[in-house]
C-alpha cells in the first residue's frame, strides 16, 4: 500500500515492548507528516524480550553484554516472528472455503482427489469440500448424481430398478436398437437408468464419454445401467393432401405416411368409419 499510494519503502524493526506482540509501537515519520527525501517509512513492531526466557545467568550480565545479547536474540526473533501468527490461524489452512488458493492442490492430495487444470478456483474449492461426502455416498444413486454434477456438469436423474428395454415381444415391440437390444440377461432389481438432459443426436462425444466413465467408476460392479436421453417428437412439414391432377409431387407438396402421422381428430374420424388403427 505504501509503495502503491506514496511510492515509499517500509522498513520494519522489532523492539522490546509490553504491548501486544506484533503490533505497531511507533512509526517515523508520524501519520500526517511529510516523507523524507529517501521516502522511507520506519515501523517498530512490538515483541517480547527473548532474553527473559533465558536462564538467570544470562539475564544478570552487565549492561553492555546484556544489550549485545538482547540485540543478538532479536535476529532470531525477527526470523521467526510470523510463525506464532501462522499457528494462530493454522485451522484456516484446512478449510477449502477460505484457505489460500495455493494450498488447494495440497488439500486435494490429502483426499486423493487430483485437480484438473481446466477447473476454476470456485469449482476446485467445491470439489475438495464435497469429496468426503462423495466417498461416503459412493455406490448410491445420490453419490452418482453428485459425481456427475461435480465432474461433468451434468444434472442427471437416476432411476433405480428400471430398464428401458422390455425385451423382444412378437407382435408388440421388436425394433432392434429402439425398444429391444441384444444384451446379456439382466435382473431389473440390479438395473438403473441415467436420464440425461440432452438429446441423443446433440450430445457431444466427449461429454458422452465423460458420463460413461463416471458411471462405470461410481456404480456398483454388479449393476447394469442404460443412458436415457431427452426424447423429441418427430415433426413433419405441413403439406396439402394429395389431389390427383392438382398436387402430386411426393416430398414437395404431398407425402406418403402411415397412420401414425395422422392428427388425433382425423384418426378418431377414421376409426368411426372403420379405417383407422385397431
Amino acid at each position: 500500500m505504501a509503495k502503491k499510494r506514496a511510492q515509499a519503502k517500509v522498513e520494519f524493526k522489532l523492539v522490546d515492548s509490553e504491548a501486544k506482540a506484533l503490533t505497531v509501537v511507533r512509526q517515523f515519520p508520524e501519520a500526517g507528516d511529510e516523507l523524507n527525501d529517501a521516502r522511507v517509512i520506519k515501523v517498530e513492531i512490538a515483541t517480547r524480550p527473548a532474553i527473559n526466557y533465558l536462564p538467570g545467568i544470562y539475564q544478570d550480565a552487565d549492561e553492555e553484554n546484556a544489550d549485545f545479547l538482547q540485540r543478538f536474540l532479536l535476529i532470531s526473533a525477527h526470523l521467526t516472528s510470523g510463525i506464532e501468527e501462522n499457528l494462530e490461524f493454522v485451522h484456516e489452512l484446512f478449510d477449502p472455503r477460505i484457505t489460500n488458493e495455493k494450498w488447494l492442490p495440497w488439500l486435494a492430495s490429502w483426499l486423493a482427489m487430483p485437480l484438473l487444470e481446466g477447473w476454476d478456483e470456485e469449482k476446485r474449492r467445491e470439489i475438495i469440500q464435497r469429496t468426503p461426502e462423495l466417498y461416503r455416498l459412493r455406490g448410491t444413486a445420490a453419490g452418482l448424481k453428485l459425481a456427475l454434477r461435480l465432474f461433468a456438469d451434468v444434472k442427471a436423474e437416476i432411476h433405480e430398478g428400471e430398464w428401458p428395454y422390455p425385451g423382444l415381444v412378437i407382435g408388440k415391440s421388436s425394433t432392434i436398437g429402439k425398444d429391444t437390444i441384444l444384451s446379456p440377461p439382466v435382473f431389473i432389481s440390479q438395473c438403473f437408468t441415467v436420464e440425461l438432459p440432452d438429446k441423443k443426436t446433440e450430445i457431444s462425444r466427449e461429454r458422452l464419454r465423460t458420463v460413461q466413465a463416471l458411471v462405470e467408476t461410481e456404480k456398483p460392479a454388479h449393476a447394469h445401467y442404460a443412458l436415457v436421453f431427452e426424447e423429441t417428437e418427430e415433426t413433419f412439414e405441413a403439406v396439402p393432401f394429395l389431389h390427383v391432377g392438382k398436387t402430386g409431387r411426393i416430398g414437395v407438396d404431398a407425402r406418403i405416411g402411415g397412420l401414425g402421422d395422422l392428427p388425433a381428430t382425423q384418426d378418431e374420424e377414421l376409426q368411426k368409419l372403420g379405417l383407422g388403427k385397431k
